[in-house]
Parts: C-alpha cells; structure tokens; sequence
C-alpha cells in the first residue's frame, strides 16, 4: 500500500488500523512520515485517538487499514 497516497486522500478521516500483532488501533488520520524523515526508523503514520492522543504506527506492522469509526 502506498501509505503517503493513503494519508493525502483521507487526512482527518476516521481510521482502522490492525497490527500485525493483533491490536486494533482506531482514530482519526493525523500524519503521515516518510522513511527518509523517519530514519533509521520506517515510515509511518499518526492516528489520534478520542483522548487526543497520538499513536505512530509502523507501516511495516500495520496488517491492515480501513476508513472507519
């Protein structure tokens, strides 16, 4: 998945991410980092919960991310 394409189309829309050791992580779409920026860590996006808080997911352990609630 092109994770930075994902993040342009749907900033600030409500996202379902599964990781690929089970959690759920769900929230608005916040940010989005690219590997070069985030080295030497992968690239990443940021999901904000309903408490404000904000939760960088690796795109190498998302196993899945949908629109949603």
């Amino acid at each position: 998945m092109d994770y930075s394409e994902f993040y342009n189309e749907n900033s600030g829309k409500n996202v379902r991410a599964e990781m690929t050791d089970g959690e759920v992580i769900s929230g608005k779409l916040y940010g989005y980092i690219s590997e070069k920026d985030n080295e030497p860590d992968p690239e990443s996006i940021i999901v904000k919960n309903s408490d404000g808080m904000l939760t960088e997911l690796f795109t190498d352990e998302i196993a899945g991310i949908a629109l949603g609630n």
